[in-house]
């Protein structure tokens, strides 16, 4: 998925935003998700190892908002199904896990 700059821009913003609403640090997003702080760092600039792991910490976080009862700022590119983007691994996605 190729996004354009204004939709790079938008979605580290969103990351950004919703880190802050979660009130959770890089190395918890980072243990809860099997990988250091440092990936998650270097997913959320839009500079992920894999495509799906921008997806990972996305539904991460609307996960733990949802269930904290926190607003969520909405994912304007990253949106919709997943499953019905030929480009990403669903399976990956579904793990949850960025290793």
């Amino acid at each position: 998925m190729s996004l354009t700059m204004a939709q790079t821009v938008a979605t580290k913003r969103e990351f950004k935003e919703n880190i802050q609403r979660s009130q959770l640090s890089m190395e918890q997003i980072a243990s809860d998700l099997g990988t250091t702080p440092e990936v998650i760092t270097q997913s959320i600039t839009m500079h992920p190892r894999r495509i799906e792991d921008n997806w990972i910490i996305r539904n991460y976080l609307n996960e733990y908002l949802a269930a904290h009862q926190i607003t969520e700022v909405p994912f304007t590119a990253l949106t919709g199904d997943y499953h019905r983007y030929w480009f990403l691994n669903a399976a990956i996605i579904e793990r949850g896990i960025i290793d």
